[in-house]
């Protein structure tokens, strides 16, 4: 072993983080010790809240979380604000539910101006707790009881109207039934009037011309028994005077129309209800990157692009992304034999490598200024470890590509952010730059590295997208 090429790599890498570490002191405006001012507030709740949970003020990022300990039935909270924050005494924050995951932040109300400065290590007091995932859900199932129980009264409602209906209904029908024969005997005497009305116009016509007015009279009595029988109608007496003006069947319709509109009214409001929850669920960001890098030994290029997930919290993320792999990532040994004349066999042992193209597919998690991460790299199964102790600079080593017979392939890779700031609009922002050792198991594949790359969030994609649109509608 060769420890003097170790030692050239340590030393290498000693150097750089040293000289990356001074320009982020020097330079670094993010969320730092350097720039942010501690405060103390307690939470009643803190469920979805970590060490790095960020803390907005008009939905931008203001400080984090530093610390969060239990004691007793509260969870007591250290803030670290930015220091051109100045919360005044009557400063308050609250817990809000950023996406259906259960991930919360905290927001910030910095307080009135006619209020004194809240000196720094102050304490900032908390609103009650906000509706969590836990109350919406709650608060569902007191949709669906409510939405039983309207069924259930417009049920009973309907069932007395019903009734009240068929009372009304048998009523009639009852004095339909008990006035029958009188009303059929009313009929028949004025059908016995007519007919002779009828056979005494024709005496008259034929023999009897003298006796006209007397049949006239007689006319005139059975038009008279007919308006009687009219105006009883009009008045409601009789079976179909009933039927046509009794107001408890007016008054039943009338009823049923008002508790549909009742119903409808609360029908609506369930509606509204179910709304509001819907609205709750979001909260996942999306980050896209891409870079490049260029292996100084085997003079080759590695570039690859991914798409990362993350939760509001900042506490995990899932990536996917494809990497262009000159070298393979798949290869075997092929041998061949070769006889010469008179008589000479040559040996040949030719590697063969296959699929220039490899996927990432991995899940993370942060504790603190360290991340796990593990699944597919470069289509193989890894793990990974990420050392992040500034928003500037980040050391990660990995380990995949795990084979019989050989040794996997060990990768440490240094990255810095020289223009970091998640609040600036400047377009350098989007730029890295890192450094590193492929294979560093394997002195005859062990590669030195370097390249760059950018990296868009879904805030910054959106305003790439309005700058091209703008760009467009000029032309």
């Amino acid at each position: 072993m060769n420890i003097s090429k170790y030692f050239k790599v340590g030393l290498f890498f000693i150097i750089l983080g040293a000289a990356g570490g001074s320009y982020i002191v020097l330079s670094a405006d993010g969320l730092s010790g350097f720039n942010t001012r501690s405060y103390m507030t307690t939470l009643e709740d803190a469920t979805g809240l970590s060490s790095r949970s960020k803390i907005y003020l008009a939905g931008v990022a203001v400080g984090k979380i530093q610390e969060i300990q239990l004691e007793g039935n509260v969870a007591h909270v250290r803030l670290a604000l930015l220091k051109d924050v100045e919360p005044r005494l009557d400063a308050m924050v609250s817990r809000k539910a950023s996406s259906i995951l259960g991930t919360s932040i905290l927001s910030l109300e910095p307080g009135t101006a006619s209020a004194p400065p809240l000196p720094p290590g102050g304490f900032i007091n908390a609103a009650p707790a906000g509706m969590d995932m836990g109350a919406v859900m709650g608060t569902v199932s007191q949709l669906g009881s409510q939405i039983s129980g309207i069924l259930s009264e417009f049920q009973a409602n309907q069932m007395a109207l019903l009734s009240v209906s068929l009372e009304t209904f048998n009523s009639i029908a009852g004095k339909i039934d008990a006035r029958t024969d009188d009303e059929l005997d009313k009929i028949a005497r004025i059908l016995e009037s007519a007919a002779l009305i009828t056979e005494r116009t024709n005496l008259l016509l034929e023999s009897r011309e003298g006796d006209i007015d007397l049949s006239i009279l007689e006319m005139r009595a059975a038009m008279e028994n007919i308006r009687l029988i009219s105006e009883e109608i009009a008045r409601g007496r009789g079976n179909v005077g009933q039927a046509i003006y009794d107001d408890r069947l007016y008054e039943g319709v009338l009823s049923t129309v008002a508790e549909t509109e009742k119903t409808v009214v609360k029908l609506q409001g369930v509606i509204d209800g179910a709304n509001e929850f819907m609205n709750r669920a979001n909260g996942l960001g999306l980050l896209v990157d891409s870079h490049v890098n260029y292996g100084f030994v085997r003079d080759t290029v590695r570039a690859g692009a991914s798409i990362r997930l993350e939760p509001a919290s900042g506490d995990r993320w899932y990536r996917l992304g494809v990497n262009g792999a000159p070298n393979g990532v798949s290869s075997r040994t092929v041998r061949s034999t070769t006889t010469i004349p008179p008589g000479t066999t040559t040996v040949t042992d030719e590697t063969e490598t296959k699929y220039s193209i490899s996927i990432d597919a991995e899940l993370a998690r942060r504790f603190g200024i360290i991340t796990l991460r593990g699944g597919l790299l470069e289509s193989s199964a890894g793990i990974g470890v990420d050392l992040q102790p500034l928003d500037r600079l980040a050391l990660s080593g990995e380990i995949f590509r795990f084979r019989t017979g050989d040794y996997p392939n060990l990768r440490g890779t240094v990255t810095l952010f020289p223009f970091f700031n998640p609040d600036s609009n400047n377009p350098l922002n989007w730029i890295y730059i890192q450094g590193g050792v492929d294979d560093i198991l394997v002195s005859s594949h062990r590669d030195f590295f370097a390249g760059g790359g950018v990296r868009f969030n879904d805030r910054e994609i959106k305003g790439l997208v309005g700058l091209a649109a703008g760009v467009a509608g000029a032309r």
